[in-house]
């Protein structure tokens, strides 16, 4: 069932809050499954240090990779040699995703503790990554990095043979979001709604209707 739908079902039944956690988790699922899925990717945001060493929001676009619905936690790729790695593995785990889709107009904010892995699980990710999308990790150069002159820095030794992409498994990290908190937000022609979704101890959920 398409996003909008699902969402406009759900809110016809008389307890609409008891199917919202499934249908975020299911939505979630999808857009890690399907790249047109308006959820495929999301806006993550950390905390990092400006040059004052004062704390500061970090936004980027990422691809949600992994979904998993019982554990509450989701999964995207990156270079170890980013920014961000950095920020989460200075002590500022804390990290916000944002989902949105103009047509829908459902806004989806996921707040949590993201961890750094570079295991099996790690692995096993790295052999899903086709050839292209490893040469996001073959640069030479770290991300970021500031490059002089008139032209943007050449990316020619990314594009190798599959045997040779293996030189970039030493720069993929797999970063894994355990999820707190939900807050959805349905900018709906008949009257906007807002729900949380918080997520406890001992696998307790709490869901609530918020002033939109």
């Amino acid at each position: 069932m398409e996003l909008q739908a699902a969402f406009d079902h759900l809110l016809s039944t008389e307890t609409p809050l008891d199917g919202l956690d499934a249908l975020v988790w299911h939505s979630l699922a999808a857009g890690a499954r399907v790249g047109k899925h308006p959820w495929a990717t999301g806006c993550l945001t950390t905390i990092a240090k400006n040059v004052d060493e004062q704390s500061c929001p970090s936004s980027r676009t990422v691809v949600l990779r992994r979904c998993d619905v019982e554990a509450h936690s989701i999964d995207f790729h990156t270079d170890v040699r980013s920014s961000k790695v950095q920020e989460l593995e200075c002590g500022q785990a804390a990290v916000c995703w944002l989902f949105y889709h103009p047509s829908t107009k459902i806004q989806l904010r996921l707040q949590g503790t993201a961890s750094v892995l570079n295991d099996r699980q790690a692995d096993a990710a790295w052999e899903t990554v086709s050839l292209l999308s490893r040469s996001a990790y073959l640069s030479f150069e770290p991300p970021s990095k500031a490059v002089a002159g008139s032209q943007p820095p050449s990316t020619t030794e990314r594009f190798v043979e599959l045997a040779e992409s293996e030189r970039g498994r030493e720069n993929f990290r797999l970063v894994r979001t355990q999820v707190e908190l939900v807050d959805l937000l349905y900018l709906r022609q008949g009257g906007h709604v807002r729900a949380s979704i918080a997520y406890g101890k001992k696998s307790s959920v709490e869901l609530s209707w918020l002033v939109p």
